[in-house]
C-alpha cells in the first residue's frame, strides 16, 4: 500500500466514524426522560395495613405528578424483608421502588442471621412519609397511672412483669428494649402476631403492659379500657396533651415506626430528584394531610439527602440495641 492510498483510508475511516457519531448522538439524546412507563411501588406488608393504605392514598396524586401508573404490589413476609428483596434486586431505573421501614430496613436485616441483603448498600432513602407514633398502655384497671409508677412496680415485683409487642424484632420490640436499658429495669417480653392480637391480650389483661400502634389502641383509650402512659412522639399530641413522649421520660425515642420511599442502590440522580418531588409535594396536599390526620399518622418532610443520612444513622442507632439485647430471628 503506497503512502496515499494509506491516507486516503485513514480519511475515509475517520469521515465515516463520524457520519456513525453524529447518527448516534441524536439518538442518544432523545432516549425517553423518566418515567415513560407504569412505575411499581412494592409494599412488604399484607394488603390493607397502614402502610397499604397510605401508598394507595397517595397513588392517584403521584400518577398525576410523574404522569405514569402507580402500581402497588403487596408482597408480605418475613418482616417485610421478602418484598424489599425484590426490590433490591430490581434494576436501579426507578421503575420499581419500595414502601420501607425502620422494621424492613433498619432492624430485620439485622437482627436476622443471615441478612437478606445489605440496608447500606442495597437501598438508597429517596422520600420520608412519616411515622406511626407507637402507644405505651396498661389497662385501666391497672394501679400504675403513670410511666414511673408502673417502672417503681416493675422493680420491686418478684417475678418480672410482662410487656407485649405485636412481634420479635420490631420497632415495638426495640422500644423495648430501649426503656429497659434507659431505666434500668428488667421487663418480660412476650411478642405477638400483630398489633390486632397484641390488642386483644391488652384488653383481656395477658400482658401487664403493651407497646401498640396508636391508631390501634387509640378507641379503646377513649372509651376507657386502656389507659395511656407514654407516647413515641417529639412532642406531645394534642389530642393527649397529658400524656409525656417517651423523650420526656428519658427513652431516645421520638419516633413509632417510621416509613418512607425507597428505591434499589445506584438509582440516578435525576430519578432520586423526581420521586422525591413528587412524595413530597403529595403529601402536603390538603386531602391526604386530613386524612393521614384520621390515621394517626405522622407526615414528615426533609430532603432526599437529609432523609439518607437519618436512614443511615438509623441503622447504626438501633443495631446497637440488637446487638445488647441479643436479639435474633431465625
Amino acid at each position: 500500500m503506497t503512502p496515499i492510498q494509506f491516507k486516503r483510508r485513514t480519511v475515509l475511516a475517520s469521515l465515516g466514524a463520524s457520519v456513525l457519531s453524529s447518527a448516534v448522538t441524536p439518538a442518544l439524546a432523545q432516549s425517553p426522560a423518566y418515567p415513560n412507563r407504569p412505575i411499581k411501588i412494592i409494599v412488604p406488608w399484607a394488603a390493607g395495613g397502614g402502610g397499604d393504605v397510605i401508598v394507595r392514598l397517595m397513588g392517584t396524586s403521584l400518577q398525576k405528578r410523574l404522569g405514569q401508573a402507580i402500581v402497588v404490589d403487596n408482597r408480605p413476609g418475613a418482616v417485610g424483608t421478602i418484598g424489599s428483596l425484590a426490590a433490591a434486586r430490581s434494576p436501579a431505573d426507578g421503575y420499581t421502588l419500595v414502601y420501607g421501614g425502620m422494621e424492613s430496613h433498619t432492624i430485620a436485616p439485622q437482627a436476622m442471621k443471615k441478612a437478606p441483603y445489605d440496608p447500606r448498600k442495597d437501598f438508597v432513602a429517596i422520600a420520608p412519609l412519616g411515622f406511626f407514633p407507637a402507644a405505651l398502655v396498661v389497662s385501666a384497671s391497672h394501679p400504675a397511672k403513670t410511666l414511673n409508677q408502673f417502672l417503681l412496680m416493675a422493680k420491686d415485683a418478684k417475678t418480672p412483669m410482662s410487656l407485649g409487642s405485636w412481634s420479635t424484632a420490631t420497632s415495638g420490640h426495640l422500644m423495648m428494649e430501649a426503656l429497659k436499658e434507659a431505666k434500668g429495669v428488667d421487663l418480660l417480653h412476650v411478642p405477638y402476631n400483630g398489633t390486632a392480637p397484641l390488642l386483644q391480650a391488652q384488653l383481656s389483661q395477658q400482658v401487664d403492659c403493651s407497646i401498640n400502634v396508636l391508631s390501634t389502641v387509640e378507641p379503646h383509650i377513649r372509651n376507657g379500657a386502656l389507659r395511656v402512659l407514654a407516647v413515641s412522639m417529639p412532642q406531645r399530641l394534642p389530642e393527649f396533651p397529658d400524656v409525656p413522649t417517651l423523650k420526656e421520660l428519658g427513652l431516645n425515642v421520638e419516633r413509632g415506626p417510621w416509613v418512607g420511599i425507597f428505591g434499589p442502590g445506584g438509582l440516578p440522580a435525576d430519578v432520586l430528584a423526581r420521586v422525591h418531588e413528587a412524595v413530597d409535594a403529595t403529601l402536603k396536599e390538603p386531602a391526604i394531610v386530613e386524612q393521614t390526620k384520621k390515621m394517626f399518622f405522622v407526615v414528615e418532610h426533609m430532603e432526599q439527602r437529609a432523609y439518607q443520612n437519618f436512614y443511615l444513622s438509623e441503622i447504626d442507632r438501633w443495631g446497637q440495641y440488637i446487638k445488647t439485647a441479643k436479639i435474633a430471628i431465625e
